[in-house]
């Protein structure tokens, strides 16, 4: 159960996204034929959509939920940065701090589909950490305006834009505001000072060496993550098993609330866009997560990178009565 005023008071709230901006691409098209030069599918193109991905869809998530989310992180001097810029300014993301480097692409990932399947995915992408010139002005930005949001996100996909010198400034941010991190396997070496975080179960696992599948082990994984991170309590997502929320002296374990499983593409964006939310709206981190769960049942009965609102989460909670 959660109370139904945390919903109302998403509306205005000010959330700093941090982390890596990409640009999901989607080729729709059908298949007839087997091309006669190599034994693949031939796709005649018939559409191409663009939707905000990564720590974009983060934003986009916080958007529809009638939040104002301001995003900083890089895009490149191409036709994608723009795009993705556009696409995050139509979603109402302030973007005066999307940075843009000539040297880097902007992440981009191409989706090949037909007949509502999936055939191929071509990503296009720099993963090398930025420059320390660029990481320096990212913690210069952070410090100067984070007193203005009532939370900080850190969307971390290992492209480069959440590197160790960002958790040398969280610390004093999160005396202030909840720090949320939604973390990549390959920087666990380098998180810390934040409220909490929210892996799956496979980050789960290489993290602390714990597969959280049954209620037991999540409660055991979200005390190691507590201590090995110093976290307030940990968010543990686990795919059809739902959620468990781990604190030092509390637990809950949540139920998926999916009715049917389209895409699970951009799940744990809508997770950690909802869950952070919630909290800067006074939610207890029980009743964040109880309203993340729900969100994220919702995002996961669409195809592609999707979005959900507070009217669809409300209408989730009248069905299911909770």
């Amino acid at each position: 159960m959660f109370r139904k005023e945390i919903l109302k008071a998403f509306k205005g709230k000010k959330i700093l996204v941090i982390g890596d901006f990409m640009l999901d691409e989607y080729i729709y098209g059908k298949v007839e034929r087997i091309s006669p030069e190599a034994p693949v599918p031939v796709v005649e193109a018939k559409d191409v959509t663009y939707r905000p991905g990564g720590a974009a869809n983060v934003a986009a998530n916080l958007a529809s939920l009638g939040a104002l989310p301001s995003v900083l992180g890089v895009i490149g001097k191409d036709t994608a940065g723009k795009r993705l810029r556009e696409l995050l300014e139509n979603f109402g993301a302030n973007t005066e701090y999307l940075f843009v480097d000539p040297e880097r692409p902007t992440t981009r990932k191409t989706r090949i589909i037909a007949g509502a399947q999936q055939l191929l995915r071509v990503d296009w992408e720099n993963a090398d950490y930025v420059n320390g010139e660029l990481s320096k002005k990212f913690n210069e930005v952070i410090l100067s305006v984070y007193k203005e949001f009532d939370a900080v996100i850190i969307s971390d996909y290992g492209k480069g834009v959440v590197t160790e010198k960002l958790f040398e400034i969280t610390d004093k941010i999160k005396r202030n505001i909840p720090v949320t991190l939604d973390p990549k396997e390959k920087n666990f070496d380098l998180y810390k000072n934040v409220t909490t975080m929210t892996p799956n179960i496979k980050e789960t696992f290489n993290a602390v060496k714990v597969k959280p599948i049954e209620d037991k082990d999540a409660e055991v994984a979200g005390k190691k993550l507590i201590e090995k991170f110093k976290l307030d309590y940990a968010v543990v997502t686990r795919s059809e098993k739902g959620l468990s929320v781990v604190g030092k002296d509390f637990v809950k374990h949540i139920p998926t609330r999916a009715k049917q499983v389209f895409d699970v593409t951009g799940a744990g964006d809508t997770v950690i866009s909802v869950f952070t939310l919630a909290i800067a709206s006074g939610a207890t981190p029980e009743e964040a997560g109880e309203i993340a769960n729900l969100a994220a049942g919702v995002v996961v009965g669409k195809l592609g990178t999707a979005t959900v609102t507070v009217e669809e989460i409300e209408e989730a909670r009248k069905t299911l009565n909770i």
